[in-house]
């Protein structure tokens, strides 16, 4: 432990510079990110290109830190000065790392805290929060780096290490843009979380190794091999796979066949197979939801289908939600896109359809007034919340401000008229499930440690408040159905034939 401390003191005195410059900018997010706060009550504080600036700036410091603190022993190689020292070897690992954890977790851990409590939100129920912040704050800003120093002599072999995955990200936006843009929003944290795991077992090898044996060979492989793994593994998880994940972690048990998932034939006009520029055909048919549990209202979150002709020939489509499923209330379409080939050969054949649909039921709804006049209210499972009337007499907004992630619930904004303490009149603003993550732990990945939703409506009579209204999800279902002697060339002519 000595020798731990002065190795850290040595540091200290060699990198002043660089912490110095590290310090300040978290200094400044913890000022600006507290002045955010009061855009409700003095204008012109929302300061947004400050706050653009100072995050974009404070993760580039603490790289700049990390790098200069490995490399002043670095570690590949046999002909460094340090090796000549009398190093304990844990000594010089166990230094480094209480040099970050004193001079970059525990000021951010400080930062965050003053952060919320300029919000109005409460920092003594938030302390799980506010450690898994820095969790994750390791894991995605400060391990990657780590990982790379290691195994790099100085800043020019560091500069190609992250060029390198940096380009190997940009080919898959541009080959696959698809499989980026289309990662769920609800259960996607299980996507992002693979490639937590992947990154901490990479760090914790890759430094085990290296600060133990000097394997700089063996080690950049398994660098190169984890940088791939966590690549495919945030990008291609099987959705299917983490929505069942998802439904283990289920808040409550249910019964799948209490709900029902059929063909809706009360707007069959909504059948169609449509023609693609690209000789596909996208093909699309109305789905209702019903028998839901009372209490209960339900969000469609994908899909698959399967079409199989007369003769066995089969075609397996999954989707996402994104640009495939269009929701109002219970009932949605399914949008599938079927290659040109299949349906010229078969659209006048009767085809056998089964269908999958990947089903979150929220529940548990809670509605907290809350009154003009920008004071924070407690709402419960979002945060604190404020509303106001805009000058101009006719506009009005409500704001809540939720505690490192977005709220994990359905959550519909309103205003209200009340007239002797009587319901008058309701003007529903907003209501948003997108964005929502249903992780279970207390913060999702990122620098602000408060997350902000607000929605602003232009209404032609008085109102006296707002309401917000909340479901949090309760069961994630999967719930199947068919259909028989489907005609996909009926289908342009808005006709389908009897489901089963």
């Amino acid at each position: 432990m000595r020798q731990a401390l002065h190795i850290l003191r040595k540091d200290v005195r060699h990198l002043w510079k660089e912490l110095f410059a590290a310090l300040l900018l978290i200094a400044a997010f913890c000022f600006v990110g507290a002045r955010r706060a009061l855009w409700l009550d003095v204008p012109g504080t929302e300061r947004t290109a400050a706050w653009t600036l100072v995050t974009l700036l404070l993760p580039l410091s603490w790289w700049i830190l990390i790098a200069r603190l490995i490399h002043e022993e670095a570690l590949p190689g046999n002909s460094q000065f340090w090796i000549t020292r009398p190093y304990d070897r844990k000594s010089l690992l166990g230094a480094k790392l209480l040099f970050i954890f004193v001079f970059i977790n525990l000021p951010m851990l400080i930062a965050d805290v003053i952060i919320l409590h300029a919000y109005g939100l409460p920092v003594a129920a938030e302390w799980p929060g506010l450690l898994w912040a820095q969790v994750l704050l390791t894991v995605i800003f400060l391990l990657p780096i780590l990982i790379l120093s290691a195994v790099t002599t100085g800043f020019v072999q560091l500069l190609i290490a992250i060029l390198v995955p940096c380009l190997a990200v940009l080919l898959v936006t541009i080959v696959g843009p698809d499989l980026v843009l289309a990662l769920p929003s609800g259960y996607g944290w299980i996507n992002s979380y693979v490639a937590f795991v992947l990154i901490a077992v990479a760090a914790a090898v890759v430094l085990i190794w290296q600060y133990r044996r000097l394997g700089t060979a063996l080690a950049r492989s398994f660098v190169v091999v984890a940088g791939i793994l966590i690549l495919f593994g945030a990008v291609f998880f099987p959705w299917p796979v983490a929505f069942r994940i998802q439904s283990w972690l289920s808040k409550q048990r249910l019964d799948p066949s209490a709900v029902q998932v059929s063909l809706d034939s009360k707007n069959s006009w909504l059948n169609r197979a449509a023609v693609q520029g690209d000789g596909d055909v996208l093909i699309e048919l109305p789905v209702a939801i019903t028998d839901l549990p009372a209490g209960m209202s339900a969000k469609a979150e994908g899909f698959s289908l399967e079409l199989r002709a007369p003769d066995g020939t089969a075609r397996l489509v999954n989707q996402m939600p994104l640009n495939y499923l269009s929701e109002v209330n219970q009932q949605f379409s399914v949008k599938a896109i079927v290659d040109g080939a299949f349906y010229r050969t078969f659209k006048d054949e009767p085809l056998a359809l089964r269908a999958k649909v990947y089903l979150t039921l929220f529940g548990n709804r809670q509605v907290a007034r809350i009154p003009f006049g920008n004071r924070l209210a407690p709402v419960p499972r979002v945060g604190v919340c404020a509303a106001s009337q805009v000058r101009d007499g006719h506009s009005y907004f409500v704001v809540c401000n939720s505690p490192f992630r977005r709220p994990p619930v359905m959550v519909s904004f309103s205003f209200v008229e009340f007239t002797d303490n009587t319901l008058q009149n309701v003007w529903t603003a907003l209501q948003t499930s997108a964005g929502i993550s249903y992780s279970p732990l207390p913060a999702t990945p990122g620098l602000d440690p408060v997350s902000q939703e607000f929605t602003l409506s232009a209404i032609p009579v008085p109102m006296s408040g707002a309401v917000v209204e909340t479901q949090e999800p309760l069961a994630h279902i999967e719930r199947t159905f068919q259909i028989a002697n489907l005609r996909l060339a009926n289908l342009g002519q808005r006709a389908l034939s009897a489901s089963r």
